[in-house]
């Protein structure tokens, strides 16, 4: 990247910290759509879930304590068995193909997530396949967010459980799809370079929405984090 890019992408990145920070999810997917102007799209997946998990470590000891255990469980079981499949996509899907994947699992979660459905019947029984559909977009697409937060908001969780439930399972998908896209080889040192010195950007925008959060904690969803999903993803399509 140039000293220009740099810039951009370290404020796309500030920014897509501080949606996370406030609601919890988002900043994959985010960094992955703004990245995608940069860079290739399978690095720029890398890159976001790299720093997905970098900067979870900062806000996953707040958020242990209010998760709904059980309920993680079968959501980490679900994503571990998902992430084969979506590594073998990756492998084989073309750079344009990858693209337009992140913009339209943003695009469709983000309506999804405005229209604010509530099916009864998603109750916890699911949570198996919600974490197996959480866990392809993840590394699909960065895109794993999204999934989890439709089923998690029709629990009727509380904000605050809501938000860390899916930071948790968020810094465990992280570190799976990190694994997997090391094993086909799509990780390399300028990569993790390019991670780590966008890392600072990241945690700042982590600590100013968890500190948004604090003043603002009613705001749902579909009132912030969709619009953003889908305005980018619009973006995408256009550019």
């Amino acid at each position: 990247m140039t000293w220009i890019e740099l810039g951009f992408a370290s404020f796309m990145i500030v920014f897509a910290g501080i949606v996370r920070g406030y609601s919890g999810f988002g900043f994959a997917v985010i960094a992955a759509l703004c990245l995608n102007f940069l860079v290739a799209p399978l690095e720029s997946i890398v890159i976001a879930v790299a720093l997905d998990l970098l900067s979870s470590l900062s806000l996953i000891r707040s958020a242990s304590t209010q998760i709904d255990k059980p309920l993680v469980t079968k959501l980490i079981s679900g994503m571990l068995v998902a992430t084969p499949f979506s590594l073998w996509v990756v492998s084989y899907i073309s750079a344009d193909g990858l693209k337009f994947l992140i913009a339209g699992l943003s695009m469709t979660a983000g309506g999804l997530i405005m229209l604010d459905l509530r099916l009864k019947w998603l109750d916890e029984r699911y949570s198996f396949a919600v974490g197996a559909v959480s866990g392809f977009g993840m590394t699909a697409g960065s895109a794993g967010g999204p999934p989890l937060i439709l089923y998690l908001l029709n629990l009727m969780m509380e904000s605050n459980q809501l938000r860390a439930t899916a930071i948790v399972f968020f810094m465990a998908s992280a570190s799976t799809s990190i694994i997997g896209l090391a094993i086909i080889g799509a990780v390399d040192g300028q990569l993790i370079v390019t991670s780590m010195g966008l890392l600072p950007s990241a945690l700042m925008g982590n600590l100013m929405g968890k500190k948004l959060h604090q003043w603002l904690p009613e705001w749902p969803p579909r009132l912030t984090t969709a619009p953003i999903l889908m305005g980018l993803a619009l973006m995408t399509f256009l550019l």
